[in-house]
């Protein structure tokens, strides 16, 4: 069996919650809910603790020494490494600016702060040429089969994805546009003393 790969929604949700604190695994999962990450494309809960282990492995991720909280069972928290903050930065510039990578996307926007502001609308407008040159292919392609005489409703797949590319390209030119004009406010890092 081939080995599972490591970038996802979930790796780059837990990377994008051990990059704010270090964090244990239950903490994890009760942040992931109270933020409704699990609601995003790719991420289950229940797989927290095999992707901790594959981040581990991959040294993305250090676990601290174990410690108890009153009556709570010890527990160890972890934190992002060097290797994990690059690989974090990658996986959300990957995610947001190629729109093959659907799934990743939704995790990305909600860690895009580890890019900037300026370097996400990039990406963004990247990402919009992108999709509106697979729109214009696929208007032209259905045209084409239209024109042979294929009925309609053997493209019914090709005009649900045209359609999905079309909400999607509108979503990010009007997103792009509000943080670019500022209606969208950008946070501003805090530093920690």
């Amino acid at each position: 069996m081939p080995p599972r790969r490591l970038q996802g929604p979930l790796s780059i949700v837990i990377l994008g919650l051990l990059a704010e604190e270090p964090l244990h695994p239950y903490a994890i999962g009760q942040r992931i809910r109270e933020r409704a990450h699990d609601r995003l494309p790719g991420v289950r809960p229940a797989s927290i603790y095999d992707v901790f282990k594959r981040l581990t492995t991959a040294q993305l991720i250090s676990p601290n020494r174990p410690s108890r909280e009153g009556r709570l069972p010890e527990r160890v928290s972890y934190e992002i490494t060097d290797a994990g903050r690059w690989a974090l930065t990658q996986w959300v510039t990957d995610a947001l600016g190629d729109p093959e990578r659907f799934d990743e996307f939704a995790a990305a926007l909600s860690f895009m702060f580890v890019l900037g502001r300026d370097h996400v609308i990039e990406l963004l407008v990247a990402r919009s040429g992108v999709l509106s040159t697979a729109i214009e292919s696929d208007t032209s392609a259905l045209a084409a089969a239209e024109s042979e005489g294929i009925p309609s409703i053997f493209l019914s797949e090709h005009r649900y994805q045209l359609a999905l590319r079309q909400t999607q390209l509108t979503w990010i030119q009007d997103f792009s546009e509000a943080l670019r004009t500022g209606a969208l406010r950008w946070p501003h890092p805090t530093t920690k003393e």
